[in-house]
């Protein structure tokens, strides 16, 4: 669309910045150019055809340079309303387009309006004296082009829209090349227009034939559809998409019929629509806090309130406390949300209106209690000194040490797959794998201190796991000694206190050992470790025979494991702000020597009053008897903290004071350096 700018200019009420203007629709993703410094063409993709138009771009060009809606924005209410009944004109159920067409008849040749007929001439627009120019005129200001044909030539009572078929595109009446399901508009067996091509209305003579005007609306996923779903209606050619809702068309043919009737002194004798219909207003109930707070939180509900109604939204009055009550019209799809109707305040209102803060914090949300439980349990493990380890997840069904760790009540989940993986079935404990990489672990160092944070299944749903951790201490914790000739082995204090660790990492202050016994541990090592009476794991030293399954006979294995899911985690604590504590003051230091009869409060009196600072800025910082003083004397060192006066350099006002010091101390018989 070419839209001259001497038009957009008295549109905006002022002068418009060609580069700017440019740069903003680049910015938006629509594609402009600059003809002659006259002439600004714009090709808006089709959640923006609102800048195709003289008015949707003059809106757009206010609210960014804060000059609050355009006068014709207030006042288009006059031509939106729906067209009359009286053409017969009908369309296929479910078509992706609409056409709203009316019959004109004009007594003589339209003359336009002196600035109307200025604007068209600036935009390179021929006058022809006909309903063409009134097409014209219509199109560059609402974004939506029109088409005109000589009624007497067509079949009024047989106007329909319908899809294109093979037999269309050999039609010598029809444009070049309807594409295959593309939209026709057809009188009789003659094709009027094809939807998704503008076609410049035809100058019809205005000698009191009637004139047939229409104007098209097609879906945005049709016009343009996704690879494979079908041939495009014009790929090279211009956007086949003309306003927001299929009502568009109708508006414009509205608007057309009323400049016939003002301006050419014409008649509208018939007038109808079919296609897709406009689906009902939407209405949002937006919280306007959230409102106030994204556009200007000092807003009063009154003005937000007439923002949204300039934007085209219907708001009824609104009430202290409570949602407002937000109707959004079919023609604007876009207002779907709070960011929207925020948005849409602030384009009327204009952006630079808004207040200058800092944008919310980039950071992502807290990370769960889980994640930071389990990073701080492998931090404490590794501390002391034990290490990390990942053992497989699927076991083999015949694995000795395979129910090691399972509740008796589990039942094994067992894996169907390939050939390969059909005799295995998923772990029930951590415990099993960490038995047999400490077994290997005695037999290569003999030591094993390991651990592993996973997850096990409850059950064979989907996602149903619990996060677990299991530690195994056995053999040499510390070398041997001269105070201990053997190596020390690791011991259930060991583990009771890498226990402690844990729940001191999870936020509790204490854990229970519970006597009880289970399958793996000794009879008299067994324990269930409870935390404020939840049952979150167990712990104790594996038995005889398990020890020997492990490849660890005659070792003291002691082992453990935990339900993460049941111990919980410690809440996420923010971030503190440290304020950095402020520089010192500038401060000079100073000896003086005085009798011993002389107070130091007083030397401390003469050194702030000469150095002009305060009282409390004065300090005694060492004191020096004998030796080099003489006798009956003292020598004090004063150091003399100040606040800047002066905005030459510190050296040269350091100095100054200090002299200043110096000469005071001298006058009173004192010595000072």
């Amino acid at each position: 669309m070419k839209i001259p700018l001497a038009w957009l200019e008295q549109e905006c009420g002022g002068p418009v910045d060609r580069a700017a203007l440019l740069d903003h629709l680049h910015e938006s993703g629509a594609r402009a150019g600059l003809h002659a410094d006259r002439v600004v063409e714009v090709l808006p993709p089709p959640e923006l055809a609102h800048l195709g138009s003289v008015r949707g771009l003059a809106a757009e060009v206010r609210a960014r340079t804060a000059a609050g809606p355009t006068a014709p924005q207030r006042s288009a209410s006059r031509w939106s309303a729906p067209l009359p009944d009286g053409l017969a004109l009908t369309a296929q159920d479910g078509l992706p387009g609409r056409v709203a067409a009316a019959v004109v008849r004009l007594p003589g040749e339209v003359r336009l309006p002196g600035a109307a007929a200025d604007r068209l001439r600036a935009a390179g627009v021929p006058l022809t004296g006909t309903v063409a120019d009134l097409a014209a005129y219509v199109g560059l200001e609402t974004g939506q082009p029109l088409g005109a044909a000589a009624a007497g030539e067509l079949d009024l009572t047989g106007l329909r829209l319908g899809p294109a078929g093979p037999a269309d595109s050999a039609d010598p009446t029809a444009p070049a090349g309807p594409p295959p399901g593309g939209l026709l508009l057809r009188s009789g067996e003659r094709t009027v227009a094809v939807l998704g091509r503008d076609t410049p209305a035809a100058a019809v003579p205005a000698d009191g034939r009637d004139t047939l005007v229409w104007a098209w609306w097609l879906d945005p996923a049709a016009a343009h559809p996704a690879p494979g779903t079908g041939p495009c209606a014009d790929p090279d050619g211009p956007p086949a998409v003309r306003g927001h809702d299929p009502d568009s068309c109708d508006r414009a043919v509205a608007r057309l019929a009323e400049l016939v009737t003002d301006w050419a002194g014409g008649t509208v004798t018939a007038a109808g629509g079919a296609g897709a219909s406009a689906p009902a207003p939407r209405v949002l109930r937006p919280d306007p806090g959230e409102l106030r707070r994204l556009v200007d939180p000092d807003l009063d509900l009154a003005t937000l309130a007439a923002l949204l109604t300039a934007g085209g939204a219907v708001v009824a009055p609104p009430e202290e406390g409570r949602p407002l009550h937000v109707t959004v019209p079919a023609a604007r799809p876009d207002l779907d949300g709070v960011p929207a109707l925020a948005g849409e305040a602030a384009r009327v209102r204009g952006y630079p209106t808004l207040p200058r803060r800092l944008p919310p914090s980039a950071a992502g949300p807290w990370p769960d209690r889980a994640r930071l439980l389990r990073r701080g349990l492998t931090t404490a493990s590794l501390r002391r000194g034990l290490q990390q380890v990942t053992t497989p997840v699927l076991l083999r069904s015949g694995e000795p040490l395979g129910a090691v760790g399972t509740p008796p009540a589990a039942e094994p989940v067992t894996v169907h797959g390939r050939a390969g993986l059909r005799a295995m079935r998923v772990r029930g404990s951590l415990l099993p794998g960490l038995l047999v990489v400490a077994g290997r672990a005695l037999r290569l160092t003999g030591a094993a201190h390991v651990f592993e944070v996973g997850q096990v299944p409850r059950s064979a749903a989907l996602g149903d796991e619990s996060w677990r951790i299991a530690a195994v201490l056995a053999g040499a914790v510390a070398p041997p000694s001269l105070v201990e000739p053997r190596p020390r082995t690791a011991g259930f204090a060991d583990l009771n206190g890498l226990l402690r660790t844990a729940a001191a990492a999870a936020g509790h202050e204490a854990l229970e050992l519970m006597p009880e016994p289970h399958a793996e541990f000794a009879a008299g090592a067994s324990f269930t470790v409870r935390v404020h009476g939840t049952v979150v794991g167990r712990a104790g030293i594996l038995s005889e025979e398990t020890a020997a399954l492990a490849d660890a006979a005659g070792e003291r294995v002691c082992c453990a494991e935990l339900d993460l899911d049941l111990l919980g985690g410690p809440a996420p604590v923010p971030p503190t702000v440290r304020i950095p504590e402020p520089l010192p003051p500038p401060a000079f230091n100073v000896s003086v020597v005085v009798t011993e009869d002389v107070s130091a409060g007083e030397v401390l009196r003469v050194v702030a009053r000469a150095g002009a600072t305060e009282d409390r800025r004065v300090a005694v910082k060492d004191l020096l008897q004998g030796g080099q003083v003489p006798a009956g004397h003292l020598s004090l060192t004063v150091r003399a903290e100040f606040l800047r006066t002066d905005e030459g350099p510190l050296r040269d006002e350091r100095r100054r004071r200090r002299e200043a010091v110096l000469r005071a101390l001298a006058d009173r018989g004192w010595s000072g350096r």
